[in-house]
């Protein structure tokens, strides 16, 4: 059984204020199916729930994401289902479709899933801001379940962690361009470890390391703009989360009703709220507007 719990919880809070009115007016479709999406269009899935209703914006940045939950929304998928992952002062989270036949106390929120997402993360423009929505990971860093997502609730973050943070996502990166240099060696290395060269590894790695570090001579480390910087600090946040997951969305009405879920108190194990929170359900606005 896996798990898609999402980090380590951090501190963060902010009500994103956006208008949830769709200013891209874009050519309306002749059918709206399952798989139908305006590709040049910002794309809006409104939640009713137990507790009330909030409305996600989906980037049309993240198109494989925006397109999954428009996809699953459209199917009626998470109709009926529950909240769980609830954690006071960082996220809630949905998406386990086991949820909605789930006896009372059972724990929730653990799904043997296959259908996964390419990720697309992307922390110089998305990151986790109160209020920004995020897919759950199979893969970290590469793939992300087509399931479970969840909505940041955190407060305010000190600069300190932004700089932490900082350090993580570049140690990451250079690790990725490595780990691409690596794969080159793969079969020689394995000989060598085989035979136990040690002194042939080492070697390599002293010349691996010295590419690496001229690659990345020429690309743009990451650092946290000014704008970040300050919404995280004035707002809040969960930037621990930044360069690992994918950010797609953000609510952009109804961050009371989120506000109120991330309240309830829930059960330690795996944040199912108690009473229960389930999503009535999910469909895009954009259809409802078009069928006007």
């Amino acid at each position: 059984m896996k798990r898609y719990l999402i980090g380590i919880p951090v501190v963060l809070a902010l009500l994103f204020a956006t208008n949830c009115k769709n200013n891209n007016a874009a050519a309306p479709v002749e059918e709206v199916d399952a798989d139908t999406i305006i590709l040049d269009a910002d794309q809006y899935v409104r939640f009713e729930t137990t507790e009330g209703n909030f409305t996600i914006k989906l980037y049309r940045e993240t198109p494989l994401h925006r397109h999954n939950m428009v996809r699953q929304a459209r199917k009626g998928f998470y109709d009926n289902q529950l909240f769980f992952g609830v954690q006071k002062g960082y996220k809630i989270q949905a998406g386990d479709v086991k949820s909605k036949n789930a006896k009372p106390g059972q724990e929730i929120g653990v799904d043997e899933e296959n259908d996964t997402i390419m990720s697309e993360i992307n922390p110089w423009k998305f990151y986790h801001k109160r209020g920004a929505v995020g897919q759950a990971s199979t893969v970290q860093f590469k793939y992300s379940t087509s399931q479970q997502f969840y909505i940041i609730t955190g407060s305010k973050v000190k600069t300190n962690t932004l700089t932490s943070q900082e350090n993580k996502i570049n140690k990451r990166y250079r690790q990725v361009v490595k780990d691409s240099l690596t794969q080159f060696h793969a079969k020689e290395l394995r000989e060598w470890k085989k035979f136990g060269e040690n002194k042939k590894i080492s070697k390599l790695n002293d010349q691996l390391n010295k590419q690496t570090d001229e690659i990345m001579k020429t690309r743009k480390s990451f650092s946290y703009s000014k704008q970040q910087t300050k919404e995280y600090a004035d707002i809040g946040g969960a930037p621990t989360l930044d360069g690992m997951y994918t950010v797609f969305g953000e609510i952009c009405d109804g961050m009371d009703v989120v506000d109120a879920i991330s309240q309830l108190p829930a059960i330690r194990k795996n944040g199912r709220p108690d009473p229960d929170v389930k999503i009535i359900r999910a469909y895009v606005l954009n259809d409802t507007l078009q069928a006007q």
